[in-house]
C-alpha cells in the first residue's frame, strides 16, 4: 500500500505543477471525442460508434428529478426502483465524465435526489469501450450538466407513492458558482413501506412442500452529495466530492408452509415469523484533477477512497401444526451477519491529437478492496456455523485507444488489459488465492450518410466478476427447509459479442434503428438449486452454472413527425443456447426470448410546458438449463406539468396499471424442480414537484483611477 500511496502523491505533484506553470487559453475545451457527428432531422439525437447524445433541455421541463428525465431517453427503460438501458445487463452513471463508485441498490435513490433542470445533455454508451473497467456487458448514463453564469440557488422535491403501502422522496439541491469556484450540495431523503408476496411448490421425491410469504419492508434512507470545483487557471481544475448513503433497513415477513405426502394428504403445516434488520452506510471521497493545454491534449487523475457497509440481523421462529393441533417441535434462528468493505482505487487517464488527425487516449488504473465477512449465531436450533471471511481483490489495468474520422467513415480501435489477485481467508484455516489476467480488444467501424443515417460494426469483450456477497461461503437459513449460500470458489465469468447497429432515417420524423448480435459467454454465473429429497431441504447456491451462446435481432421505430407526438417502438427477439456446467441442471437447452417496448409520448401544448406519457413493455419466455421463467409484462402513465417559467415542475403518475407476478420453475437434482410465483409490481400511484429558486450573482463593476490609460492600452 506504501508504493501505492508515492505513486499517487507523485502524480498529484506533477499534474498540480503543470496546472500552474503552462499559458492558458480562454476557451472552452470539450471531453468529448473529435469524431465527425451525425445529427437526425429534429437534433434531439447525436449518434457516434458505440454510442449517442440526447439532447435533454427539450426533455426536461416538468420532469422532478433525475430519474423523470431519463425515462425519456430513447433505449433506457425506468420503474419507480429500477433503470436499465435496453439490451444491456447493468447500467453504470457517470456525471460529466466522472464515474460514480456506488452500489448497484443506491443508483435509484441517487438519480431521485439529483435535480433534471440543469442537465443539458445525456449520452448514452452503449458500448463502453477500452477505457472503461471489464465488468459485463453494462451502458453507461453520462450526465452532462451545464455551466452557467455566476449563480446561487438551488431546487426543492418531494414525492409521494401510495402501493400497498405509502412511501415518500424529497431531496433538496443547493448550488453556487461564483469565478473560479463550483459547489454543489444534494440530499436525498425516502421513508415508506412495500408489500410483496412470494409463493414456492417444492416438488421433492417423496413430498411436495408449498409455501407462502407476506413481506412488508420499511425504509429509512437518506444521502448526501457534495463537490467543489476549482479552476486553477481556464484549462485546468482540481476539485473534490463526497457521497454518504445511510440505510435503515426493516423487513418483518409472515410464511406459511405446507408438507403433502405423494397421495397429496397434507401431514404438516407450519407458521413463521421473522425479522430482517438491515443497517447499511456508504462513503466515498473522489479527489481530481484535470489539466487541458488545449482542446486536443488533456490528462485527467482521480483518485477514490471508499467504504462500504452491511449489516444484518436475522431471527426467526417456526411453529409446526398437525391439522389444527401445535406440536411440540420448534425451529428457531438468531443470526448476526456483517460484510464490510473498504478500498482505494485511482486512474489516470491522457488524450491527445497525433498527426493525420487520429485521436488517441490512453490510462491506467488500480482498484484495491479488503471485504471483512462475519456471521455469528446467537440462538439457533438447527445446525450453524460461526465464522470469519476476509476477500481480497486488487485489479490493475491499462489502456489503449486510437479513433480517427476518415469521410463518412469513423474508426475506433482500443485495448484493455487486466490483472486481478484474489485472496481468500476463513477463520477455519481454509485460503486460497488466485491471479488471472486477460486482454480485451474493442474495434468499432461506423458509417454515416449524409440524410443521417449510420451503421456501427462493432467487437466488444469483457469479464463478469462475481459480487463481492456471492463469494461469501456462509449459508444464510430463509427458512427452517430453505437454505441460501455463497461459493468462495466461483470463477470470473468472460464473454465476447460482435455487433451490427444501424438507424436509418426513412422520411423526416420517421427513423428504424436495427442491433444484430452475436454473443457467447464461457462459465456463465448463475444460481443453482440443491434439493434433499429425504429430509425436504433445499440449498441455494452461486456456481459458474453454463455457457451460453446468443442470436439477437434488435429493431426499433422513431416517430416525431407531429408536433403532439413522439413513440418510441421496441421489438427484441433471440435464439440462445445454454450448456450445463452443473450436474443439477439439463445438459443443454434451447429457446427463443423476445422482448417488446412501446413508449408514446404527448405534448399538450407548442412549448412542451404540459405532456403526458403511456410506456408499456413485455418480456417474454426465457428457458435454460437452470429452469424457465415466464412471460412478464408492465404498463405505466402518467402527465408532467411545468409552471411560472419552469421554476415549478407536477407530475402524476401510475405504475403497474397492468403488471404480471414473477412466475418460472427452477430445475434441480434427481427430477426434483420448485415452481415459483411472486407478486413484486404492485398499482402505485405517485404526485410529485419540484421548484427551483435563485439568482445570478452580479459583481458591481469598480471605475478604477486609471480606466482610460487601461481602455487606451
Amino acid at each position: 500500500m506504501g508504493k501505492h500511496t508515492i505513486i499517487i502523491f507523485m502524480s498529484l505533484l506533477v499534474l498540480s505543477t503543470e496546472a500552474l506553470a503552462q499559458e492558458t487559453k480562454d476557451k472552452q475545451v470539450s471531453d468529448s471525442v473529435d469524431l465527425q457527428e451525425v445529427l437526425v432531422s429534429e437534433k434531439l439525437i447525436t449518434r457516434k460508434p458505440g454510442r449517442y447524445i440526447v439532447d435533454a433541455v427539450r426533455l426536461r421541463k416538468g420532469k422532478t428529478n433525475l430519474l423523470d428525465l431519463l425515462s425519456n431517453i430513447p433505449g433506457i427503460i425506468t420503474t419507480n426502483d429500477n433503470i436499465q438501458i435496453q439490451g444491456r445487463d447493468g447500467v453504470r452513471v457517470m456525471f460529466n465524465g466522472r464515474m460514480k463508485k456506488l452500489p448497484a441498490d443506491e443508483l435509484v435513490n441517487m438519480l431521485k435526489a439529483q435535480r433534471a433542470s440543469n442537465v443539458v445533455k445525456v449520452e448514452v454508451i452503449t458500448s463502453p469501450g477500452a477505457k472503461y473497467d471489464a465488468g459485463g456487458d453494462y451502458g453507461i448514463l453520462n450526465i452532462i450538466t451545464e455551466r452557467g453564469n455566476d449563480y446561487v440557488g438551488g431546487e426543492i422535491g418531494d414525492d409521494v407513492t401510495y402501493g400497498k403501502k405509502w412511501k415518500n422522496d424529497s431531496r433538496l439541491n443547493l448550488n453556487y458558482k461564483q469565478g473560479r469556484v463550483t459547489a454543489s450540495l444534494n440530499a436525498g431523503w425516502t421513508y415508506g413501506e412495500d408489500a410483496f408476496t412470494e409463493r414456492n411448490t417444492c416438488y421433492f421425491t417423496d413430498m411436495t412442500r408449498v409455501s407462502h410469504s407476506d413481506l412488508r419492508w420499511h425504509d429509512n434512507n437518506y444521502n448526501l452529495t457534495g463537490s467543489i470545483d476549482i479552476m486553477l487557471d481556464s484549462l485546468s481544475t482540481l476539485g473534490v466530492e463526497a457521497y454518504y448513503f445511510d440505510n435503515h433497513r426493516r423487513y418483518p415477513t409472515l410464511g406459511f408452509e405446507e408438507t403433502y405426502s405423494p397421495a397429496g394428504e397434507m401431514t404438516l403445516h407450519s407458521l413463521s415469523p421473522s425479522l430482517q434488520l438491515r443497517d447499511g452506510s456508504n462513503a466515498d471521497v473522489s479527489f481530481y484533477i484535470d489539466r487541458n493545454w488545449n482542446e486536443d491534449h488533456k490528462l485527467s487523475f482521480m483518485m477514490d477512497l471508499f467504504r462500504f457497509k452491511n449489516d444484518k440481523d436475522y431471527d426467526f421462529n417456526s411453529y409446526y401444526y398437525k391439522g389444527s393441533t401445535p406440536i411440540d417441535s420448534t425451529d428457531y434462528v438468531s443470526n448476526n451477519a456483517g460484510a464490510h468493505l473498504k478500498g482505494l482505487s485511482f486512474t489516470l487517464d491522457y488524450s491527445a491529437m497525433l498527426p493525420w488527425k487520429i485521436n488517441l487516449e490512453a490510462g491506467l488504473k488500480a482498484s484495491l478492496t479488503e471485504t471483512d465477512n462475519l456471521s455469528h449465531y446467537e440462538l439457533s436450533s438447527l445446525p450453524t456455523q460461526d465464522d470469519d471471511f476476509t476477500y481480497t481483490e486488487n485489479i490493475y489495468a491499462g489502456y489503449l485507444t486510437l479513433s480517427k474520422a476518415l469521410g463518412s467513415f469513423d474508426f475506433v480501435l482500443g485495448g484493455r488489459y487486466e490483472y486481478t489477485h484474489t485472496k481468500s481467508e476463513s477463520k477455519d484455516g481454509t485460503n486460497s488465492t488466485d491471479n488471472y489476467g486477460r486482454f480485451f480488444p474493442y474495434i468499432h467501424v461506423m458509417y454515416k450518410t449524409k440524410n443521417g443515417s449510420s451503421f456501427d460494426l462493432g467487437f466488444n469483450s469483457s469479464i463478469k466478476r462475481p459480487g463481492i456477497q456471492v463469494v461469501n461461503p456462509f449459508r444464510t437459513y430463509v427458512s427452517a427447509n430453505s437454505i441460501a449460500q455463497g461459493n468462495p470458489t466461483i470463477k470470473p465469468n468472460p464473454w465476447f459479442n460482435i455487433r451490427l447497429t444501424s438507424n436509418i432515417v426513412l422520411c423526416e420524423g420517421l427513423e428504424l434503428g436495427n442491433e444484430i448480435t452475436f454473443a457467447r459467454e464461457f462459465d456463465d454465473i448463475a444460481q443453482i438449486t440443491e434439493m434433499d429429497g429425504v429430509n425436504g431441504i433445499s440449498i441455494t447456491q452461486w456456481q459458474n452454472a453454463h455457457d451460453l451462446t446468443w442470436y439477437g435481432l434488435d429493431l426499433s421505430l422513431y416517430y416525431y413527425g407531429l408536433s403532439w407526438l413522439r413513440a418510441y417502438l421496441l421489438g427484441d427477439i433471440g435464439y440462445q443456447e445454454t450448456s450445463a456446467n452443473s450436474r443439477y441442471s439439463l445438459p443443454r437447452e434451447y429457446g427463443v426470448s423476445t422482448f417488446a417496448m412501446a413508449d408514446l409520448r404527448f405534448f399538450f401544448d407548442k412549448r412542451h410546458t404540459f405532456t403526458g406519457y403511456l410506456t408499456a413493455t413485455y418480456t417474454g419466455r426465457d428457458k435454460t438449463v437452470n429452469g424457465t421463467l415466464e412471460d412478464r409484462f408492465a404498463m405505466n402513465c402518467g402527465l408532467n406539468c411545468s409552471l411560472l417559467k419552469n421554476k415549478l415542475n407536477l407530475k402524476l403518475c401510475a405504475d403497474n396499471i397492468l403488471a404480471s407476478d414473477v412466475r418460472g420453475v427452477s430445475l434441480s437434482n434427481d427430477g426434483m424442480y420448485m415452481r415459483f410465483r411472486n407478486s413484486y409490481s404492485p398499482l402505485s400511484i405517485t404526485f410529485g414537484l419540484s421548484y427551483t429558486f435563485g439568482k445570478d450573482i452580479r459583481v458591481k463593476q469598480k471605475n478604477h483611477s486609471n480606466n482610460d490609460i487601461r481602455r487606451r492600452f
